[in-house]
């Protein structure tokens, strides 16, 4: 049985809750699932493919996700690995455009600065944008000042996910 690690940076929580729908759609086409945080991954045995994702603030991924990237990028480079990001939201014309497109179509969104390069490096096999959320318990700085709302769709996370495993069933 194919084991993929299907790991996530986040800061609110909302990345985590697009990876577990990832999981769970690989898991619904037989493939064993290994969710966890990119803080606890330690390595890259044991795993056949990994799906590495991660909040954009500001136009880039967290620290830690691109840490990990960098730190098991031969390791992953020898596996079939995707990548995703979370975040961008609604509120305005510009803003609603840019989630309805990857509402439309997750793998046509330009990944955020610096991805392009490292999923060119790790040999990844794509990259998808999924929209994001912004609560009431979003009080940090930068989420003051933006629209609340969720525009996150689970089905085409999950549509995605099942892409990638049939992918690695192919």
């Amino acid at each position: 049985m194919t084991t993929v690690l299907v790991a996530y940076a986040t800061k609110h929580g909302t990345t985590a809750e697009i990876a577990a729908s990832i999981a769970r759609a690989l898991r619904d086409t037989g493939v064993e699932v290994d969710l966890r945080p990119v803080e606890d991954v330690h390595g890259m045995a044991g795993y056949d493919a990994a799906i590495v994702g991660s909040a954009v603030y500001m136009g880039r991924w967290q620290r830690p996700a691109l840490e990990l990237l960098m730190r098991f990028g031969t390791e992953l480079r020898s596996r079939p690995t995707w990548l995703f990001s979370s975040g961008p939201i609604g509120g305005t014309v510009a803003a609603d455009s840019v989630v309805a497109g990857a509402t439309a179509s997750p793998d046509g969104v330009a990944a955020p600065a610096g991805i392009d390069d490292l999923a060119r490096r790790i040999g990844a096999r794509g990259h998808a944008t999924f929209p994001g959320r912004i609560g009431a318990d979003m009080t940090g700085l930068l989420e003051r000042w933006m629209p609340r709302g969720d525009w996150r769709d689970v089905g085409v996370v999950r549509g995605w996910a099942r892409k990638v495993g049939a992918q690695l069933a192919a």
